[in-house]
């Protein structure tokens, strides 16, 4: 006897959820960039805007 396969069924995300995940793929993307000189000279160490605190907690 057979089983079937259940492959390619996604949950059904909210409209939250894909602006989570959305913003977490362009921290992602800007992680992997790296940047110039003078852009890394004038990158200071600061605290992560209130808008991005529901992806860390």
């Amino acid at each position: 006897m057979k089983k079937d396969k259940t492959t390619g069924l996604l949950p059904t995300l909210t409209q939250q959820q894909c602006k989570l995940y959305q913003q977490i793929a362009h921290f992602a993307h800007d992680l992997d960039r790296l940047p110039d000189a003078r852009e890394a000279r004038s990158n200071k160490l600061r605290p992560a805007p209130q808008a991005l605190l529901p992806m860390v907690f």
